[in-house]
């Protein structure tokens, strides 16, 4: 008779009682900056379900090359959390006023500092954790360079307060983008995304988000926010399912540098790491429930792995987060 093999993950408490969703670069996109008239407004999409509780700080402070902010021209950063579980799908915008009054947002509370979006070119970066080891989640730019002309990327370095470097994990196009006119090659004080391509995978929907090419600019009048423009569906689903079972631990979770998989005595099966889109990450090794196993992910992206436990013909799953 096939025996029955399930997976627990054990829950590590960080000692919050606060749910919180650990979110991955490219879990939100911006869609919109504006910066003219006294009407600064940033909007950005979830692309990734959150719980009640979670958090996003928000900064225009430059990145280095250094990988810290620049302490030579400090700026604001404040403090998004969601008062209510969102669905990935939801625009949030936020509201900083020119740094004349509080921020508020269309979706939960902001605190913290007063932000000014610059007309003379700024930057917006979105992050997780302490600001002195943020974990960077998405990035928008749209400063001069150096040579005075916006460029097509980010710059090499922060050196003023409308300059920065791309955030340490962040890729340009991929969870990150750069605002410049591509044919006038002139910074554009007002963007948002044109809502080309609504629906679609997490993948999808960043690979069109962050094209400049599907942004529409106005250098004078900034766009008007009283309506959403875009309305968009994310296809979140991955075809895996997480299971629970008290004969095998995985953890930590989240993990930084290995996955431990314990197997209880007299279970034994094949695992693997998938990716959240279903690719075998890691090889799959036969294990018993003598010893544990261990998986390498230092050298993985950060992003939702899942560990995976095969017996026979039953494949037995559970999500850990890779930061």
């Amino acid at each position: 008779m096939k025996r029955a093999l399930c997976i627990m993950v054990w829950s590590m408490l960080v000692g919050s009682v606060c749910a919180q969703t650990s979110l991955t670069p490219g879990d939100i996109a911006f869609v919109s900056i504006n910066s003219d008239q006294h009407e600064d407004v940033f909007s950005f999409l979830l692309l990734a379900d959150v719980e009640s509780g979670t958090t996003i700080h928000f900064t225009d402070n430059g990145w280095t090359a250094s990988d810290v902010f620049n302490q030579h021209y400090p700026e604001s950063h404040f403090t998004w959390t969601t008062n209510s579980a969102l669905e990935a799908g939801t625009v949030v915008n936020i509201y900083t006023f020119n740094g004349v009054e509080n921020a508020i947002s269309s979706e939960g509370v902001v605190v913290g500092d007063k932000m000014t979006v610059s007309v003379a070119g700024d930057q917006l970066l979105a992050y997780q954790g302490d600001k002195s080891s943020p974990q960077f989640i998405a990035a928008i730019s749209f400063n001069h360079n150096i040579e005075g002309a916006p460029g097509s990327d980010f710059d090499e370095d922060s050196y003023s307060n409308s300059t920065t470097a791309m955030p340490a994990g962040l890729t340009l196009g991929v969870d990150a983008i750069h605002i410049y006119h591509t044919i006038l090659l002139i910074e554009q004080d007002n963007a948002r995304y044109d809502c080309s391509v609504l629906s679609g995978n997490k993948a999808a929907l960043l690979n069109a988000i962050n094209d400049v090419d599907n942004w529409l600019f106005d250098n004078d009048i900034p766009f008007d926010y009283s309506n959403d423009p875009c309305e968009f569906q994310v296809d979140v689903s991955t075809g895996l399912q997480d299971v629970e079972n008290p004969d095998v631990a995985v953890y930590p979770n989240p993990a930084h540098s290995v996955i431990h998989i314990d197997i209880k005595p007299d279970c034994e099966g094949m695992i693997g790491l998938y990716s959240s889109d279903g690719v075998l990450v890691k090889g799959l090794q036969s294990q018993t429930g003598k010893e544990a196993y261990v998986f390498k992910v230092s050298d993985l992206p950060p992003g939702v792995y899942y560990v995976t436990v095969l017996l026979e013909e039953e494949k037995i799953l559970k999500k850990v987060l890779v930061r």
